[in-house]
């Protein structure tokens, strides 16, 4: 199993780094550290400047891996590549799909850097979310590298389709060895009354008990729990929560998505901007 692993020279390639360290000491993963330079465009003389320009860029982007693999903790496997696509992104979900070496089970990328411990999509992250075939982990500003990932929190939701991310958030779960807290979200809006809110939270714990009981056929039923967040807005009841720095949380595409596509959707842009910490969003089925 391999991550590839979108690196530059921003302190945002090292966040992503450090994520996929933590992630890969709890799967056993090995990380693929992808540099994307522009296509070099074929030219007929050798001595052409656009052949200088390549080569130059080229020993630019080996510079950036050597940095990379330096943030590499020891005892983490990682190997360095650099690829020539016509966008990062594109290069990356190249590098993810390679058919020689087998498609990889993440691509994992730090975010544009807003507010520490927060989200910022730039157009890198952006065009993964609306485009990939593979899972895309995003790590928070100056993300920190854990010696493991202790807890995996799903976010879960009353309507069809997130039956997929349910039951990765459970085979990972089972794989790393870690608990599984499936979440809630419920939002009432500003004119929101309280008996509105009191029959969505029960119509939610209902819902959560359910697959709470599915979980622990898998998993040891103490380590399956659930959690209701409640606010205005689904950023007041993300923010309600509490999470622990060394976990992730799972999200679904979008019902827009085509299958096993990512289309990260409305309601999960609201939910990572109010994260602090990283966010594997899911392909749709």
């Amino acid at each position: 199993m391999r991550y590839v692993v979108g690196y530059g020279p921003r302190q945002r390639g090292v966040d992503g780094v450090n994520l996929a360290a933590s992630l890969a000491r709890s799967s056993g993963a090995t990380l693929d550290l992808v540099s994307v330079l522009p296509s070099d465009a074929p030219t007929f003389h050798r001595y052409s400047p656009d052949q200088a320009f390549n080569a130059e860029v080229e020993e630019q982007g080996r510079e950036w891996l050597e940095d990379g693999l330096a943030h590499v903790p020891s005892g983490v496997q990682a190997e360095a590549h650099l690829r020539r696509a016509d966008s990062i992104a594109e290069g990356l979900l190249d590098a993810a799909t390679d058919p020689d070496q087998g498609e990889a089970a993440l691509i994992v990328v730090g975010t544009y850097h807003r507010v520490r411990g927060r989200f910022g999509l730039g157009s890198l992250a952006d065009a993964l979310l609306h485009a990939s075939e593979v899972p895309v982990a995003l790590a928070p500003a100056e993300y920190e590298p854990q010696q493991r990932i202790t807890r995996i929190t799903c976010a879960i939701g009353m309507r069809p389709g997130n039956e997929s991310l349910f039951d990765n958030a459970v085979r990972l779960a089972a794989e790393w060895k870690v608990p599984l807290r499936l979440m809630s979200l419920i939002a009432v809006g500003e004119g929101g009354s309280e008996e509105r809110r009191q029959e969505w939270s029960e119509l939610a714990r209902q819902h959560a008990a359910g697959l709470v009981e599915k979980a622990t056929e898998t998993l040891p039923a103490e380590s399956v729990t659930s959690v209701v967040g409640h606010g205005h807005s689904l950023e007041d009841a993300v923010l309600e929560l509490d999470f622990e720095d060394s976990e992730v949380v799972l999200v679904g595409s979008s019902r827009l998505a085509q299958p096993k596509r990512l289309f990260l959707g409305h309601s999960a842009s609201k939910i990572m901007r109010a994260l602090p910490v990283p966010m594997i969003v899911w392909p749709r089925g």
